[in-house]
């Protein structure tokens, strides 16, 4: 592995695999900082993902995040001062979790920023890059209730259209350093999980 003993975690995955979460709980449980970055865009541009699709394109998008990525890996040992360059650092926020005593960040990605302009490779360079991998059923049965996921399609969307857009991101995805598979666990076990990952491979 070519990590120091100390290394931020770096959630990708699928729209439902359960980032976001997982991020916060690993915040709580290992004292880490947190920052979902689709909330740092959203939150910069003042529109969701999906008004930032409709208003201003998947490519304004897409080179926004990756604008993103880069800024953040030339500052991953102090990742606050890239996210204040975006955003206000002081929002209180379950999205962006400060903890001054601590350097590490866990790091929520939206679901195709691995898969964009070369991402996922910057990514690696921000942290350990974990792979939240589940099925397209399962996915399908997190996500058919929600409205706001505009690759999958503004007027709705079914399991063929998640397991086809699996399939074209999949590729991008499995290049992380490690993979878990959540499908039958529970946010707090897949925290687990990757709780006993890094302390076994940093002692952290």
């Amino acid at each position: 592995m070519p990590y120091a003993m100390e290394t931020n975690i770096v959630l990708i995955g699928f729209m439902g695999a359960g980032k976001t979460e997982v991020g916060r709980l690993l915040a709580k449980n290992k004292g880490f900082n947190f920052i979902d970055l689709d909330f740092l865009i959203e939150t910069h541009e003042g529109m969701t993902v999906s008004e930032i699709f409709r208003q201003k394109g998947e490519i304004y998008f897409r080179e926004f995040e990756s604008k993103i990525l880069k800024d953040i890996e030339k500052n991953k040992h102090n990742i606050l001062n890239s996210a204040a360059r975006f955003i206000d650092i002081t929002l209180k926020s379950e999205n962006l979790i400060i903890n001054p005593k601590n350097k590490l960040w866990a790091i929520s990605t939206g679901g195709g920023m691995p898969v964009f302009n070369g991402n996922i490779n910057i990514l690696k360079k921000i942290g350990l890059v974990i792979y939240l991998e589940a099925d397209s059923k399962t996915l399908y049965r997190r996500i058919k209730t929600e409205k706001n996921r505009p690759v999958l399609g503004e007027r709705g969307f079914g399991e063929k259209d998640v397991k086809s857009k699996l399939f074209e991101r999949e590729k991008f995805y499995k290049k992380a350093d490690i993979i878990i598979y959540t499908g039958g666990l529970s946010l707090s076990s897949i925290a687990e999980e990757i709780d006993i990952f890094i302390s076994n491979l940093y002692g952290i």
